[in-house]
């Protein structure tokens, strides 16, 4: 729980009136939703937060949460980042290759997955047992006794159902205090609306392309979508697939503005699929990724881009996966 090591972390921000709060690169609802909290916790002790990122949104529900809850984002270049600037990473890690070096000194790290945080960062709270930064916002909030405005509550209830996909998966009991706590000042009809409303209808093409390259072997399923397909809809196909009884592991690959994105879901404890990942591309430099056991994601380096992308991707993950367990 936040305390008085966080207390003193802004203690030794103070002169630095600008802090910049950075999601990680092509962020999700977590991210984007712990951010605003962050950015507005530090406006009330008297800092000017920025927020922002690199990379593009192209998922709807995450455009109507900026759009519906006036979430403040930036581009970088908007920003004319300085080397002075004072940088919080939050849902990310310094280091880690979703987060974009960014011109200035990165000072803090607030994070729930599974990462170190290098030791020249001033301050780092890291909670891989917790089912999402929200909730890490919400404790800090409680810490300081903080009047949560009703945006921010509704964008953190967001955050948190996506971050737990309802709370089916990863729920820890600090989640589920932080529902009990966001329900009550959330706009809960505006939070149903954001969580129902994920696809839009050119989208649903994908899931025939998705079911019509699928490759099943015993409860893992594989498939490749057609170029273009946004980042973020291999999460929500990917759950899709995962709500079949058989299938326990889904790996989904698809190719955006030149970059290959590979997507893991998995409710099989025998499969660490953050840990598959790192071995799949980070130890063999094949690309990069991380995340959580349960759900995990990466980049494939351009230069291993094939004719036959699902066979690529099938010899890549396969041997590192325990199938029928």
């Amino acid at each position: 729980m936040a305390n008085k090591k966080f207390e003193a972390f802004l203690e030794r921000l103070k002169g630095n009136k600008r802090i910049i709060v950075q999601a990680h690169d092509f962020p999700d609802h977590d991210a984007l939703s712990s951010a605003y909290a962050l950015a507005h916790l530090l406006k009330s002790k008297g800092f000017e937060p920025f927020i922002t990122f690199q990379g593009y949104v192209d998922r709807i529900s995450l455009r109507n949460l900026i759009d519906w809850l006036d979430i403040p984002i930036y581009e970088p270049r908007e920003l004319q980042l300085q080397p002075s600037d004072k940088i919080i990473v939050i849902d990310g890690c310094i280091g880690e290759k979703n987060i974009t070096d960014f011109p200035g000194l990165e000072v803090g790290v607030i994070d729930h997955h599974q990462v170190k945080a290098p030791d020249f960062v001033w301050y780092d709270d890291i909670r891989p047992n917790y089912g999402s930064t929200a909730t890490m916002m919400v404790e800090y909030y409680r810490y300081f006794s903080l009047s949560m405005p009703e945006k921010v509550a509704t964008a953190l209830l967001v955050g948190l159902s996506f971050d737990t996909a309802n709370f089916t998966r990863a729920v820890s009991p600090a989640d589920l205090k932080a529902l009990h706590y966001l329900q009550a000042k959330a706009d809960n009809e505006m939070v149903n609306k954001i969580c129902r409303n994920q696809v839009e209808f050119h989208e649903l093409q994908l899931f025939n392309s998705m079911l019509n390259t699928m490759r099943r072997e015993k409860n893992a399923a594989f498939a490749v979508l057609p170029e273009g397909c946004p980042k973020n809809m291999l999460g929500v196909l990917g759950d899709f697939l995962l709500g079949v009884d058989e299938l326990d592991i889904i790996v989904l690959t698809a190719r955006n503005r030149e970059k290959t994105f590979l997507s893991m879901r998995s409710e099989c404890p025998k499969n660490n699929v953050a840990n598959i990942v790192r071995r799949s591309l980070n130890d063999q430099r094949l690309g990069f990724g991380g995340g959580h056991s349960h759900m995990a994601g990466g980049i494939i380096n351009n230069q291993y881009q094939l004719s036959d992308e699902l066979d690529f991707v099938y010899d890549l993950i396969r041997p590192n996966l325990v199938l029928g367990a």
